[in-house]
């Protein structure tokens, strides 16, 4: 029963870490060859440049893509607050 248990626990947690995993970036050479469903975008993200790609990461994920290409990224004037662009592939 043990062994059984331990089977279990190891398919939920890969289940639980495979949902975790957001869309993958690529650069422009790798998207020429895949399908564009569209773009994404987000604005007003505390923190830093890499807080801005993975929330792009996260919503490209969410729209059904598995990769991403970053089309830009700024932060304007002085603030702390980001936005950024990118275009999404299946």
């Amino acid at each position: 029963m043990k062994k059984l248990t331990a089977v279990l626990a190891g398919a939920l947690l890969a289940t639980a870490s495979f949902s975790a995993l957001a869309a993958t970036l690529v650069d422009k050479d790798q998207a020429q060859n895949m399908q564009s469903i569209g773009n994404v975008s987000v604005s007003n993200v505390r923190g830093s440049f890499d807080d801005a790609t993975e929330q792009l990461s996260q919503k490209a994920e969410e729209m059904g893509a598995s990769h991403y290409r970053i089309i830009g990224v700024e932060n304007p004037g002085d603030s702390s607050q980001w936005t950024g662009t990118a275009e999404i592939y299946r």
